[in-house]
């Protein structure tokens, strides 16, 4: 039978998944107690035949008075039933077996199992979120580029496991093609853009010595979905946001002697027509130190990347290094730091920094404080639409670039379970570390998030931003909304 929840997609219960001993011992009493009831032979359901497989067990709940089916004669065994029938149905079964505590018991824990099943997540179930935002742009800038705008952007994923080593996960992600497009995706706006496939399997190497797992990744997706330019000309703050997704590739991952190692490839570009216009294989290791002193434990993850253009070729390619560290300052500070090398030359390199701070004071304030310098080869020219996430982005999603110093922080304080009050702000700044040029820029963003329902999230914000190489200020008001499911 299938059981559903109130306003929520429908659960599939399986034969094997619900009816354990408890269930069976239930089915084996009807037959007894059945026996000694006096049968209502004058009810027969049109919908269902005689030699019906559940024919025999429906008879069997009409003797003892549990349903009678619909006036119309139908017994309608295909329809979703609620958690009210449902509890409906587990009553009536009690109540006609009063005389027996056995079965009463039976009945309370096959409940407590309906309960219990439909709170673990099922495979194949739902998940994600749907977000709605209402933007009104250039209330007080001093521009008559002004307007408002209506966007969306729906997150499913379902999950489907295929055994207790293998798994596959489908994913649905609009970003916000709902209201802004800038029509220079190369594929359009198709399932392609949209959708995407990842699979994760965990092969046992035990019979070659290996003790631990070895685990293979394989997904396909349209990799990053980037705004290049602004079709509306009055929301300028949202030139350069990039939402991730998944890139086509493979991944094999495993670990010896406390050491993490991974190696794939990644289809980092294709043409219209789909061919492979960029590729990036890459390896990585990481590995914890521990009795590190004053920081007590260290995490080092070292990567390595060749990324060429064409289906194969290594002839134009570009090889990158990258060096990320992660360390504890206390139990609720933690501080970071990353290396990126394109070059030997220092205009190829990449120096970052982060220290999350996480409830100091006990006052309910969470922050994050990042730096980082890149120099100005360090995305090469030749690979900037592969190379889109390695200098890392701002807190705006905004993908960092050549010759530039950025500095940025998101702080969230909680006023109560409900209510937070959330800002972020960036700046970017030349590289000797001045507001000016055609690096600068400043965007700064405030507002309140309010839990109204469970799962239900409004905010409001208001963002101002100012780009220093044309001298132009917006700013916008925004309303949102999120459910998550």
């Amino acid at each position: 039978m299938r059981i559903k929840k109130n306003g929520t997609a429908p659960m599939f219960i399986g034969a094997g998944s619900i009816f354990t001993s408890f269930s069976f011992s239930i089915v084996l009493l009807f037959l007894l107690v059945t026996a000694a009831l006096a049968a209502d032979s004058s009810i027969k359901f049109k919908d269902m035949p005689d030699n019906h497989w559940a024919a025999p067990a429906v008879y069997d709940l009409v003797k003892l008075g549990v349903t009678k089916g619909y006036p119309d004669g139908t017994f309608r065994g295909d329809k979703q039933i609620s958690r009210y029938e449902t509890a409906l149905f587990l009553s009536k079964l009690a109540k006609s077996l009063t005389g027996n505590s056995t079965l009463k018991k039976d009945i309370d824990l096959f409940r407590q199992e309906i309960v219990a099943w439909q709170q673990k997540p099922q495979k194949g179930m739902l998940d994600g979120s749907y977000q709605a935002a209402w933007k009104f742009c250039n209330l007080l800038a001093n521009t008559d580029a002004r307007g408002a705008l209506a966007n969306y952007r729906l997150q499913l994923g379902s999950t489907y496991k295929l055994g207790d080593s293998a798994d596959i996960r489908v994913g649905l992600d609009t970003t916000d093609y709902g209201y802004f497009n800038d029509g220079l995706s190369t594929t359009g706006i198709v399932a392609t853009d949209l959708l995407d496939i990842t699979s994760n399997l965990k092969l046992s190497a035990s019979s070659i010595g290996w003790p631990d797992p070895v685990e293979l990744k394989l997904s396909v997706g349209p990799g990053p979905k980037q705004h290049t330019a602004d079709p509306t000309g009055i929301i300028s703050s949202e030139v350069g946001v990039t939402y991730l997704r998944p890139y086509t590739g493979i991944t094999v991952a495993t670990s010896f002697w406390g050491t993490k190692v991974a190696a794939g490839y990644e289809a980092r570009g294709h043409a219209a027509s789909g061919r492979i216009t960029a590729n990036n294989i890459f390896g990585t290791l990481g590995y914890e130190f521990k009795g590190i002193p004053l920081i007590d434990q260290l995490q080092l993850t070292a990567t390595g990347q060749q990324l060429s253009t064409g289906q194969y070729s290594i002839a134009n390619r570009d090889l990158r290094a990258s060096i990320v560290m992660n360390f504890p300052l206390g139990n609720k500070i933690e501080a970071g730091g990353t290396l990126g090398l394109s070059g030997q030359d220092r205009s190829k390199w990449l120096v970052g920094g982060s220290v999350a701070i996480n409830d100091v004071w006990d006052t309910g304030t969470v922050a994050v404080i990042k730096a980082a310098k890149v120099g100005a080869g360090f995305i090469d020219d030749r690979f900037a639409a592969a190379e889109i996430d390695l200098a890392g982005f701002d807190n705006f999603n905004r993908p960092l670039v050549n010759g530039s110093v950025n500095i940025g922080g998101q702080i969230v304080q909680s006023v109560s379970d409900d209510l937070k009050l959330v800002g972020k702000g960036d700046v970017r700044l030349q590289p000797d570390y001045t507001y000016a040029g055609i690096k600068g820029r400043l965007t700064a963003e405030g507002g309140i998030s309010y839990a109204v329902a469970p799962n239900t999230t409004f905010d409001a914000r208001y963002r101002f931003s100012h780009d220093k190489s044309t001298n132009t200020k917006s700013d916008l008001a925004a309303l949102g909304l999120v459910y998550q499911f």
